[in-house]
């Protein structure tokens, strides 16, 4: 099967709104013009696409990617400009941020390497405000976290009152996030790659032995293996944010770390099933693939999927992809969720054990007092369950449709 860059395949994609697909096909590395003038003609609610573009941290790249297609006299693509301005603008001040700050940690002998955007944006990507991001992500070496934690905090980076408790990132994969006094910028000084409480079977100083120098400015700087950068962007999504948010840019992330040079997905697939990370990758690829239109391997899909029937991961699909967005059609019950998570996951299959991203979540938001338990009454408990069974019906009902063309999955 041969699948065109920038075309979304399948069908479960059609369950997101005209906004949505729109959003999505421009994480494409080379978007499908015809397909997003297509979508512009069917009709844009410019407020929907704005909001959504804003808070996936897309406008400037959308803006981009709409530029000549019959849309500037749109008042909502004038919006669009202003919000993509805006965003440029903050992306130039975060650089500065980031280069000071890898300067001062420099001059007291800690070395940090740059994770997530930060790393991208210096090699997967143009230039650093290609990779639209909110925050800088540092690692450290485990000995040297804690100082370089404070020896920021005396260069303007102050703790947030609520999420400055040391107590409850203990175990945690970076430090209280730090947020500067004269700019809009979070950092977070990381000692691991991933809080202590998951599953997956590698080390951190793996991904220091592998590391990379790269020169940008005169400036040398440590960045994560691309393979590695791969595997975190997907376990990041899939694990960490449990493939509910973030979605444009990991769908994106994808699209640049393996287009240019060419990226050694055989290598990247067995560093994925050695480390228990198999359908985490699996699925922040499909899904990538389907809405995005992002070119992956079939023979990688099929080495990384789980032993399941196809219609199961046809509904799992058309599940996951609905809960990408915040604007689109979510699950009612985040029971349903979990255990629909759990269902595309396959802990046990996978050796994940009794980890779970949402024990994470759980103990930062209650670190300082205990979880309270609700209790429900009947009637609203059999309603509850009437709403999940009718969500898991229109997820079947989908996925009886035909697919068109020979857009099959492995």
């Amino acid at each position: 099967m041969t699948i065109a860059n920038g075309t979304p395949t399948g069908t479960a994609h059609r369950s997101l709104s005209t906004e949505a697909r729109l959003l999505f096909m421009t994480a494409a590395a080379a978007p499908d013009r015809a397909a997003i003038q297509q979508a512009l003609s069917d009709g844009v609610d410019w407020e929907k696409l704005c909001s959504l573009a804003f808070d996936e941290r897309a406008t400037p790249i959308l803006l981009r990617q709409l530029n000549g297609a019959g849309t500037a006299t749109e008042l909502g693509y004038q919006r669009l400009r202003e919000l993509a301005t805006l965003s440029v603008m903050e992306m130039l001040q975060l650089e500065e941020m980031l280069r000071q700050t890898l300067d001062f940690l420099a001059q007291n002998g800690i070395e940090a390497m740059l994770l997530k955007g930060a790393g991208l944006a210096y090699t997967a990507y143009q230039s650093f405000a290609d990779r639209p991001m909110g925050d800088i992500d540092l690692l450290i070496q485990p000995e040297d976290a804690a100082r370089a934690w404070s020896l920021l905090r005396t260069r303007g980076w102050t703790p947030a009152p609520v999420l400055g408790t040391p107590k409850g990132y203990e175990g945690h994969h970076h430090l209280p996030p730090l947020f500067h006094e004269t700019a809009s910028c979070r950092l977070e000084i990381h000692d691991k790659i991933l809080s202590g409480e998951h599953p997956f079977r590698f080390s951190t100083h793996t991904f220091w032995q592998r590391a990379k120098r790269v020169t940008v400015n005169g400036r040398a700087m440590t960045v994560p293996d691309r393979v590695h950068q791969m595997w975190h962007t997907c376990v990041h999504f899939a694990w960490s944010h449990s493939m509910k948010w973030g979605a444009w840019r990991a769908f994106r992330d994808i699209e640049a770390i393996s287009t240019g040079e060419p990226f050694d997905w055989s290598g990247f697939a067995h560093f994925a099933r050695e480390t228990r990370a198999a359908t985490c990758c699996y699925w922040t690829l499909r899904i990538a693939r389907q809405v995005a239109g992002a070119v992956v391997p079939d023979d990688v899909l099929a080495s990384l999927r789980p032993p399941y029937p196809e219609i199961v991961a046809v509904i799992l699909e058309r599940h996951f992809v609905s809960n990408l967005l915040l604007s689109e059609k979510r699950c009612p019950s985040v029971w349903l969720t979990e255990r629909l998570w759990e269902a595309g996951i396959a802990p046990a299959w996978s050796g994940h054990g009794r980890a779970r991203p949402w024990q994470v979540t759980e103990r930062l938001l209650f670190s300082s007092a205990p979880r309270s338990k609700v209790r429900r009454n009947a009637v609203a408990l059999v309603r509850q369950i009437a709403v999940g069974l009718g969500y898991l019906a229109g997820l079947s009902r989908f996925a009886a449709m035909p697919v068109s063309g020979d857009a099959t999955l492995p």
